[in-house]
């Protein structure tokens, strides 16, 4: 225990000395924790309002697909504005509008029928879209590029620690009190709250000037710029399988067989939480470790996501379960802060936003496929069969990705 908290103090002390001392980037980062927190709550809110409806899990499937669907869709669409525009201005219209969505279900009365449930959450996830790239874009003209995997490593580790509180407040808010209205209130607050922080950031002016080309000719320059490079193309097509044959029956499944298994949504909430309090360990992880070939530590290490389906095929525990998602946490992180860090060095400042956005829209392109498919799959071969499905597609799709070239090292073999 000891060690755990040396190495967290050292870790957080390294981020300190770093990046903290930049004030544009402590508003961004105050930003991103905040409405980090209503993110981990709107999804606990969304999912009991579907099962305390009856609802199925194909029903389950369609709302939670909602949001993915609304990123694939507006991803590109919001990568070219973030690139056009001032990118802190494109992050405060996108909370506005996701509070303003958010709202509409606080005032609506009784039980939103699922169908009105899955278009609010298309909406969040259309000012997802585009909040997200430009915030990726935004960062790094607030940090110097030597500090960039301290500042992503902060960023994931508040996002985590959001997405251990969020889950904790929306499953006492939800399960506990029954307060389903007053848990996306807090969803809409949080987004206000990220809003006004962002007021205080001041965007340096870029050297790249935001160009005014034809809007389909800077969408396919994005494109272009991440098919330059194979290992950046490969990864985003093999997160594509990734999510939609591996993560996408987990989320499905993991609240329908925690209610069926334990009585309960607490094993729902406490392994999303003990998802996000491994991500923290593993993101103070990534900051100190610098591995030879990140690529290739990354994909191994995203193994462990197996331990889930185990756990569920085999739900002898909750411990069990509750642990599988935290060693997968802690995996997941290392791969995010390396990922992000070789984008935003490896791609021109003035097409990055784009590139994030494909980044965006490529890896959640099958998802919302995934999400929808997941229940009729499990209504015809059975859920022990789609769980054994998924950890050989996870097992398939990592070892094939590491035979492209430049995908051990998330960059050009030539660079």
């Amino acid at each position: 225990m000891n060690t755990g908290k040396s190495l967290l103090s050292r870790g957080i002390s390294a981020i300190e000395g770093s990046v903290l001392n930049l004030t544009d980037f402590r508003w961004l980062w105050s930003s991103q924790t905040i409405s980090a927190i209503g993110d981990q709550v709107f999804p606990i809110a969304a999912t009991v309002s579907v099962l305390n409806a009856g609802g199925t899990a194909a029903d389950l499937g369609l709302v939670l697909g909602a949001r993915w669907l609304a990123v694939v869709l507006f991803a590109l669409v919001g990568g070219v504005w973030a690139d056009r525009l001032p990118r802190r201005m494109v992050m405060m219209v996108a909370d506005l509008f996701r509070a303003a969505a958010i709202g509409v279900v606080v005032i609506y009365p009784g039980n939103m029928p699922v169908p009105a449930l899955a278009a609010l959450v298309f909406a969040v996830g259309a000012g997802e879209a585009f909040f997200r790239p430009a915030e990726s874009a935004l960062l790094p003209q607030l940090v110097p590029s030597e500090r960039l995997p301290a500042a992503n490593g902060l960023v994931s580790i508040s996002s985590r620690s959001a997405a251990v509180i969020g889950p904790g407040i929306g499953g006492l808010l939800v399960a506990g009190f029954g307060q389903i209205h007053l848990a996306y209130a807090v969803n809409s607050l949080t987004f206000l709250l990220s809003f006004v922080c962002l007021f205080f950031v001041h965007e340096p002016p870029r050297q790249d000037q935001p160009k005014t080309e034809p809007f389909l000719r800077e969408l396919g320059d994005g494109l272009r710029e991440v098919r330059s490079q194979p290992w950046l193309f490969a990864c985003l097509i093999a997160g594509a399988f990734m999510l939609m044959t591996v993560i996408a029956p987990e989320e499905v499944l993991l609240p329908i067989i925690g209610r069926r298994e334990f009585g309960d949504d607490s094993v729902f909430a406490a392994s999303l939480a003990a998802f996000a309090l491994g991500g923290i360990l593993g993101a103070i992880f990534a900051i100190r470790f610098k591995p030879r070939h990140p690529g290739q530590t990354a994909w191994m290490l995203g193994l462990a996501f197996g331990l889930i389906p185990l756990a569920l095929i085999f739900p002898v525990s909750r411990w069990l379960i509750i642990g599988a998602y935290f060693i997968a946490g802690a995996a997941w992180e290392p791969w995010a802060i390396w990922w992000n860090s070789a984008v935003q060095r490896g791609v021109p400042p003035d097409r990055l936003a784009r590139v994030t956005s494909v980044d965006w829209m490529a890896t959640f392109a099958l998802m919302p496929l995934g999400l929808a498919l997941t229940g009729p799959l499990v209504a015809r071969v059975g859920e022990t069969t789609v769980l054994i499905g998924v950890i050989c597609c996870l097992l398939t799709i990592s070892f094939t990705v590491l035979r492209v070239p430049g995908v051990r090292d998330f960059r050009l073999p030539s660079d």
